[in-house]
């Protein structure tokens, strides 16, 4: 089989998972609700704001911190806003580990000059 045919068959094992059913049934229920979108998507535009900062060494403050800590204890005692949460982040997790294993399996494939990079 070729690759790219595995690559379709991967995704669409992907899509066809419990993990990702259960992902786009979360995300449905939080969008659905004007109130939750809105906590879930302040919470991780903070999120990434706050690891952008850590990425590019500057100084978190402590106010963004504080902020960042407020609006993850409104999202974790919220039943939609937490499920939707852990179901991105399982998805997350199984789409980590597929480019993981890809990574590994083509470190050989480095452009020259890069081959210090592969893990």
């Amino acid at each position: 089989m070729a690759a790219n045919d595995l690559a379709y068959e991967l995704a669409r094992t992907l899509k066809e998972s419990d993990q990702f059913k259960q992902f786009l049934k979360s995300k449905e229920k939080v969008m659905s609700d004007a109130s939750n979108h809105k906590m879930v998507r302040e919470f991780q535009l903070k999120q990434w704001e706050i690891r952008e900062a850590q990425m590019l060494e500057q100084e978190i403050s402590e106010e963004k911190q504080q902020e960042l800590e407020r609006l993850y204890s409104l999202v974790s005692i919220n039943p939609a806003a937490r499920e939707y949460l852990e179901a991105e982040f399982e998805v997350s997790c199984i789409v980590n580990d597929i480019q993981k294993i890809i990574g590994e399996a083509i470190q050989d494939a480095m452009p020259i000059g890069f081959e210090e990079m592969a893990p």
